[in-house]
C-alpha cells in the first residue's frame, strides 16, 4: 500500500467483542469513503476477542464482494488478528462470496 493511511483501532472504536451488523456497516461505509478520498486503510484488531460472522460479512466481506479481492489487497491492511478472529473473518467473507 502506498500513500497516506487511515488507522482504525477496532477495540477502541467498537469494543472487544463485535457482533453489531449496524456498526459493521458504518465501518464499511467509512472505509470506502476514506479510500474514495485516496487514503488507504489499516484495520487493527489488537485486543479484539471475538467477531460474529455477520459483523465480518458486513464490515469487510461486502467490500471484497463489491470491489474485488485485488482492490481489497491494494487498499486495506488487516493487522493484529487472533487466530479465532482471523478464522471468523475469513468465514464471513467466504459467506458473501459463495
Amino acid at each position: 500500500m502506498k500513500g497516506p493511511i487511515i488507522y482504525y483501532e477496532i477495540k477502541e472504536l467498537y469494543g472487544r467483542d463485535l457482533s453489531s451488523t449496524k456498526k459493521a456497516t458504518e465501518l464499511r461505509q467509512d472505509i470506502l469513503e476514506q479510500i474514495n478520498l485516496n487514503f488507504n486503510v489499516e484495520v487493527d484488531f489488537a485486543g479484539v476477542r471475538s467477531i460474529s460472522s455477520g459483523w465480518a460479512r458486513n464490515a469487510l466481506g461486502l467490500i471484497v464482494k463489491s470491489k474485488g479481492e485485488e482492490f481489497f489487497k491494494n487498499h486495506i491492511l488487516i493487522s493484529n488478528m487472533s487466530k479465532g478472529v482471523r478464522k471468523t473473518l475469513l468465514e464471513g467473507i467466504e459467506e458473501v462470496l459463495v
